[in-house]
């Protein structure tokens, strides 16, 4: 059978298309990646176990802090209380942002009723909440993540009393919000003054799976390359789609191994792309200049509204808060502070 000339133009248009559209093509998007690091610890570590946390949290950060990537360090109550100066030096850095992961390893929130859950997450902010240089200001933790993804309806209604602004308890297309499964930036949670964060998801062999590597190395059985194609082809997707792609990194998962190999190769191959790395505030706020534009802002060189070591407004003309660096226009006092330190146990 033969086919007309117009036939023959036409599939040719419709090659075209797919070749450009092929991840690594010119109209691939700007990725925005929003990195969660989560600081896990013993309770009451012993002498190793403290020198683990401390090597592999500091091999996380120093791969981000010296390209002067953003991320958002997630701390449990217990961990907050355990290791308080390491925390509050993670969470001093001008490119990190501290949020809370709950109270205890593995807790069930959805199992407890809401007088247990308001004790237990007031106490756990009031301890996070702590965790500052003293004499200097206070910056209020206003992110939050449960252990295991587990919350209900209570949960947001504690989160609201105590001033979080969002929830990152979801995943994409797995764990959403009603009229959500298909959102990958935050969204408002409906009748709560808080967003939903969703965790990115991937298609591995068929199954969607979450971009956690300690779901990935736990639950699937993950090898550290295995990990790394999954981060690799999410991000080649998020280019196309023009998605955000938020990943969790366990410092006790990721610190070492094989899993540290992925992570750093992970952030070389983003950075070689010009993705933009990006605190969950940040995030948040790119999403509310999104959902006003229809576009997403220019990401490189803005500055915050507000500086996430000391508080202090950024009195900088038509500055938007979801930038890199901080400028005060007046002489930030609290930011020539001295800052913790943290000495690596002997």
């Amino acid at each position: 059978m033969k086919m007309s000339k117009d036939i023959w133009i036409h599939l040719s248009y419709v090659a075209l298309i797919a070749l450009i559209v092929l991840p690594g093509s010119s109209l691939s998007k700007e990725v925005v990646i929003n990195t969660m690091i989560d600081f896990e610890s013993p309770a009451s570590p012993t002498h190793d176990q403290a020198i683990q946390v401390f090597n592999s949290m500091t091999n996380l950060t120093n791969i981000i802090d010296t390209r002067g990537l953003n991320a958002t360090i997630f701390a449990s109550g217990d961990v907050a209380t355990s290791q308080r100066i390491f925390v509050t030096n993670m969470g001093q850095g001008q490119n990190h942002e501290l949020a809370l992961n709950g109270n205890t390893k593995d807790e069930k929130l959805s199992s407890m009723p809401y007088s247990k859950q308001l004790d237990l997450l007031t106490t756990a902010n009031k301890i996070i909440s702590v965790c500052h240089i003293c004499g200097s200001k206070i910056v209020p933790v206003q992110g939050f993540r449960p252990q295991s993804f587990d919350q209900n309806n209570d949960t947001f209604k504690i989160l609201d009393s105590l001033g979080f602004l969002y929830d990152a308890g979801f995943k994409a297309g797995i764990l959403y919000q009603p009229g959500h499964k298909n959102d990958t930036w935050p969204y408002p949670i409906e009748g709560h003054n808080l967003y939903a964060v969703p965790v990115s998801t991937y298609n591995s062999s068929g199954e969607r799976v979450y971009l956690s590597d300690r779901y990935a190395k736990e639950e699937k059985g993950f090898s550290g390359s295995k990990w790394y194609d999954l981060l690799i082809g999410k991000f080649d997707e998020a280019a196309i789609k023009g998605d955000p792609m938020v990943v969790i990194f366990n410092n006790l998962i990721s610190g070492s191994g094989d899993y540290l190999d992925a992570y750093k190769d992970f952030v070389n191959y983003a950075t070689s792309k010009n993705a933009k790395f990006v605190t969950t505030m940040e995030l948040i706020n790119i999403t509310k200049v999104k959902n006003a534009t229809g576009t997403l802002p220019a990401l490189s060189g803005v500055k915050p509204s507000v500086c996430p070591t000391c508080g202090q407004k950024n009195e900088s003309k038509g500055s938007l808060a979801i930038g890199v660096t901080i400028t005060h226009q007046g002489n930030c006092t609290e930011c020539n502070k001295s800052s913790a330190n943290v000495t690596k146990p002997s």
